[in-house]
């Protein structure tokens, strides 16, 4: 163990791995940097390689950086998903890629602030990172008002007409499958719990919801909107609109909740009015989030692809030139859980 007061050890450099290879320094800069059709034996590749890996040698990416104006590094802003639950799975999507690329993720955070935003983005470009992605919980963002002089990817959010790539979850094809996975078991009347003014849908939420009522008209299945009372999809949400859809909307045999959270919330609502999920009641969310993992039965659900996004976003930044500027859909899966059955079992 290294003590914090002892003398660290003196860097590796390029002249060191070099002598031991017995090359020039620039034959072991052209080899380690991967040039073609530099004349040099494969034995000399061979020595350089090995040299390197006895001396742990690492490349000053700062120097690369001035001589390729590359800093192998990527600026991510996001508004609230470093402290959501959501952070998890789309940061953790982001950093895999980077690091398959040999990148370095810088993430900040700025609370929804736009003008923290603003400087957040100053301070990732002074660093000279390759590309940005603005990352957002809400499914909207406000973007740069200049021309930012690097990639930028707008990641769960539209950017809106313009220049700028962006991926989302395919909420459309999330609220098909919902509906489908429903009429598919032979539900004829199906209640949606959390509906709200359509003026507060985010993109992402107006897709969803969108998907679903349309599906389920071309299917000509009835369905019944039981809206929030108050504008949050939580557990105590569920558990309102459940109980009202169960005692002003009778009778219920499919809920489709928006959430998992409101998901879990119905399923209290439920069992209160004394009906059984899926005897009674078949129930299909949207989310696939682990803070609902310990439900039982296990919640049917729509899987929002989180790992991919972030994957996709890097890709999509480090690679733009080779994706139609705009939106870039992720496919969701639905993944069915026991919370659902034939509607002629119940």
């Amino acid at each position: 163990m290294t003590r914090r007061n002892e003398p660290k050890s003196p860097r590796v450099t390029l002249a060191d791995v070099a002598e031991r290879a017995r090359v020039s320094p620039t034959a072991a800069s052209l080899i380690l940097n991967g040039r073609e059709n530099t004349r040099l034996s494969d034995d000399a590749r061979r020595r350089v390689f090995a040299a390197a890996e006895a001396l742990n040698y690492r490349p000053n990416l700062m120097a690369r950086g001035l001589r390729t104006e590359k800093s192998a590094t990527i600026g991510f802003v996001s508004d609230l998903i470093a402290t959501t639950r959501y952070a998890g799975p789309m940061i953790r999507g982001a950093l895999r890629a980077a690091r398959e690329r040999n990148y370095t993720l810088f993430v900040t955070e700025t609370e929804g602030d736009l003008q923290e935003q603003d400087r957040a983005i100053e301070v990732l470009l002074d660093r000279q990172v390759d590309a940005l992605i603005l990352a957002t919980v809400t499914g909207s963002i406000i973007m740069p008002e200049y021309r930012v002089p690097v990639p930028l990817v707008v990641l769960n959010g539209s950017a809106g007409p313009g220049e700028y790539l962006s991926v989302l979850p395919d909420e459309e094809g999330g609220g098909r499958q919902a509906a489908e996975h429903l009429t598919g078991l032979g539900h004829r009347r199906v209640h949606i719990l959390g509906t709200s003014d359509p003026q507060y849908w985010t993109v992402p939420v107006r897709r969803r919801i969108q998907s679903l009522l349309s599906a389920f008209s071309n299917a000509g299945v009835e369905v019944v909107q039981v809206p929030l009372e108050r504008p949050v999809w939580d557990f105590e949400a569920g558990l309102d609109t459940a109980t009202r859809a169960v005692t002003l909307h009778p009778p219920v045999s499919a809920v489709v909740a928006l959430n998992d959270t409101l998901a879990a919330g119905a399923y209290e609502g439920i069992r209160q009015a004394g009906l059984r999920i899926p005897d009674d009641v078949s129930i299909v969310s949207f989310d696939d989030d682990d803070i609902v993992s310990f439900l039982r039965p296990q919640l049917t659900t729509v899987a929002l692809p989180f790992e991919n996004m972030g994957r996709r976003a890097v890709e999509m930044a480090l690679d733009g030139d080779s994706f139609p500027v705009g939106e870039h859909l992720e496919h969701m899966i639905l993944r069915p859980g026991g919370s659902s059955r034939s509607a002629f079992d119940h």
